[in-house]
């Protein structure tokens, strides 16, 4: 059985490698695409609400603009959710390795 449990463990450590390289890149281009998105959510909201105020769209138009405004926003919210769950993935094999 500790034969077999090595084995599995020696099978393991390069996959670990791979979702390790993996978590890290998708902090970063997390990371990134939260600032570059952040900002242009908050271009749709602006130019929603301004343009709502100055009469140039109907309300409509600017929930519209507001809902595009929050899809934005929530996406790299999802990203993050991915992350999590390959981090969580890692931490499972990392625990399997050490026992």
């Amino acid at each position: 059985m500790r034969i077999i449990r090595f084995l599995l463990k020696m099978v393991v450590f390069p996959i670990m490698l791979i979702v390790t390289v993996i978590q890290w890149f998708g902090a970063f281009i997390i990371g990134f695409s939260s600032a570059v998105f952040n900002v242009l959510a908050g271009l749709f909201l602006l130019v929603a609400v301004l343009s709502y105020l100055m009469g140039l769209s109907a309300g409509a138009e600017a929930v519209k603009m507001i809902v595009a405004g929050f899809i934005v926003f929530m996406t790299p919210v999802a990203g993050e959710w991915i992350v999590t769950a390959i981090t969580a993935l890692n931490m499972r094999m990392r625990n399997f390795i050490r026992s």
